[in-house]
């Protein structure tokens, strides 16, 4: 079961940006909020990528200073105050999809490096928000219609049909070319065959297909191919994205690079009915090359931060497609696909900074690309398997490097009551809700809070206190009402 929290965000000028929650479990916020942007820390996030980022010396603090100030314009307060009130809503075993719906100029930051604001100052990748393994982050409003040229394919706004029979992942490689022959510089063979390796055991129902990218690309698209994946570089050409087809060299030097832009990629994958497409290869995330591909109607996409490694992009692809082929949720299988390259180490056994570098973008409204039929034998056995598999993933990397912190707001409801009525009297809670009033006011949320609006004093302290509590928490600001008896009543609760 997933839950869905999105957030509506763009930049109204080059020095601030409106954000507000367009739905959540918790409630919305529908007149924007408008938060400072400073142009350059904009700028900053998008330099850390650079070649060789995630050897760089203290990446990790890096990282998280720079999701620290993305946290302060995506998740202002009264967003994290109905993000936290939506967490601690779900049900045992739920997740909670954070769908970013955002302009071109927000879209491709590394909004999975976000830092909950509620963490101390640390390099603890604990403090990361997708560190909890209850979260998932996508980008993308839902798409509740499509271009009808997309085929038989999945319409985003509705759920994909069941698959059966032997489905088709074509794996698309970039190689180089000199006059010694064909040399692999991307690795791209040898993540052909250990993910193809991996996908053994769901070999009955994915055919993992190789084709070279300088060859005929175009014909192997003219079939369908649930999945395709590409491995090698993707850049920009005058604005245009473009992924590599070869690279042809001359004395050690490159004389030619093929080139196949993103829109003319757009039209063999609706012709191949494909519905996912995973970019192995460096600045695949950049929305030059992504836009095309999701406007004419791909449901669901994976791209990159910057450069990435070879291995980063196996044991990422690995867990991520293990999880998809027995019909799971892309979220189950991003996050897990996540804490796996956690679990596996990074570059020449670093920990691995890579986890948060994949870039999903899901127009559709339904997460379950490759669905199972539920009647099919083993099917359900496989789904049941897989989730232990991540749940164990999940508990090794806490043993290890720590647990999730737990929510800042996090309170026994009963409790919170029992300490505001033995700690305040009726003329300081009256005096609680101004603060609070205030202090919501003041981060750009109007709300009407007094004695009076919540039934007013006759009807006894304890009934007040409960109307104020069930007033915040039904509109996912209780947050609010806990920091300020904290604040004026320490240890109390």
């Amino acid at each position: 079961m997933v839950a869905e929290f999105q957030i509506r965000a763009w930049q109204g000028d080059a020095r601030h940006i409106q954000v507000l929650v367009h739905s959540s479990p918790a409630g919305d916020i529908r007149k924007p909020l408008t938060v400072a942007c400073d142009p350059q820390q904009l700028e900053a996030a998008r330099a850390v990528f650079r070649p060789g980022w995630y050897v760089e010396p203290d990446i990790e603090r890096t990282l998280a200073e720079m999701g620290r100030g993305l946290a302060e314009l995506l998740l202002p307060r009264p967003v994290y105050a109905l993000l936290l009130s939506s967490l601690q809503s779900l049900a045992p075993g739920a997740m909670l999809r954070l769908r970013l719906c955002l302009d071109a100029a927000l879209v491709d930051l590394p909004w999975e490096f976000l830092y909950r604001p509620d963490v101390e100052p640390t390099a603890s990748v604990t403090g990361f928000l997708l560190f909890d393994h209850r979260i998932s982050l996508v980008r993308e409003a839902p798409a509740f219609e499509r271009d009808p040229a997309f085929g038989r394919g999945p319409a985003p706004g509705q759920a994909p049909a069941a698959l059966a029979g032997r489905q088709r992942i074509l794996y698309a490689g970039a190689r180089w070319f000199d006059e010694g022959g064909v040399r692999d510089q991307w690795g791209v063979q040898a993540e052909y065959q250990k993910l193809a390796e991996s996908l053994a055991g769901v070999g009955d129902f994915l055919e993992f297909e190789f084709v070279p990218m300088e060859g005929d690309i175009e014909r192997a698209l003219s079939q369908p191919a649930v999945i395709f994946h590409y491995s090698g570089h993707t850049d920009v050409d005058k604005s245009a994205g473009y992924l590599v087809r070869e690279v042809r060299l001359a004395q050690g030097r490159t004389q030619s690079v093929g080139k196949l832009y993103s829109f003319e990629l757009a039209n063999l994958l609706q012709r191949a009915e494909t519905r996912l497409a995973v970019f192995s290869a460096c600045n695949s995330g950049r929305w030059e090359f992504v836009e095309p591909l999701l406007r004419a109607g791909l449901p669901a996409l994976i791209g990159t931060q910057g450069e990435l490694t070879v291995q980063g992009a196996q044991i990422f692809c690995e867990a991520l497609y293990a999880r998809l082929a027995v019909g799971l949720s892309l979220d189950e299988a991003l996050t897990a696909a996540r804490f796996q390259l956690l679990n596996e180490g990074g570059f020449h056994g670093r920990a691995s900074v890579e986890w948060g570098s994949f870039m999903a973008y899901m127009p559709a409204t339904e997460a379950v690309l490759l669905p199972r039929p539920p009647e099919q034998a083993g099917v359900a056995a496989s789904q049941e398997l897989a989730r232990r598999s991540s749940q164990a993933t999940f508990a090794e990397v806490s043993g290890r490097i720590g647990p999730a912190p737990e929510a800042g707001a996090a309170v026994n409801l009963s409790d919170l009551r029992r300490a505001i009525v033995r700690s305040f009297s009726l003329d300081e809670e009256a005096l609680l809700c101004a603060d609070i009033r205030q202090a919501l006011a003041d981060d750009g949320v109007d709300l009407m809070l007094d004695l009076d609006a919540l039934g007013g004093r006759e009807q006894g302290e304890e009934a007040l206190v409960l109307a104020l509590i069930e007033y915040l928490n039904r509109r996912g600001y209780l947050s609010y009402l806990v920091e300020a008896v904290r604040r004026e009543r320490p240890g109390s609760v």
